[in-house]
């Protein structure tokens, strides 16, 4: 984690693109993100992924949106719990190990003593991936 950065929150997937694994994010810093609740969170899978698909004529942000669909791979989300002042991480379980949980962290500039992490039922996906390259 660099001691440096603030803590984000937002949403993410590990795809596979030319043979690596690598972090697919929309992010944002805890302090600028959406009041929900308890929680502060930031982003929608669905809209991330369509404007990645528009955009991606002009910018080459991700060819893996133009051929195929968001549910496919591996997927998450970090929001700040307010309440109980931790980051919790709502993933596919494929994304619970603790190589990836600290991949995660490291992504996301998350502290791993204050991170909780949660199988969601919302993610669930039909493609594997490896530990994306930091």
């Amino acid at each position: 984690m660099n001691a440096a950065s603030e803590e984000n929150i937002g949403i993410f997937w590990v795809i596979s693109e030319n043979g690596c694994s690598r972090f697919l994010v929309d992010r944002l810093p805890v302090s600028q993100g959406e009041r929900y609740g308890d929680a502060i969170t930031w982003g929608g899978h669905y809209e991330f992924w369509e404007q990645i698909q528009s955009e991606n004529q002009n910018r080459s942000l991700s060819k893996v949106p133009q051929w195929s669909e968001y549910e496919e791979w591996p997927r998450g989300r970090v929001i700040y719990n307010t309440r109980e002042k931790i980051f919790v991480v709502y993933a596919d379980r494929k994304l619970l190990t603790n190589e990836m949980k600290r991949a995660i962290c490291e992504e996301f500039s998350l502290p791993l003593s204050n991170t909780r992490y949660s199988a969601d039922s919302h993610y669930i996906s039909v493609r594997s991936v490896g530990v994306p390259a930091q």
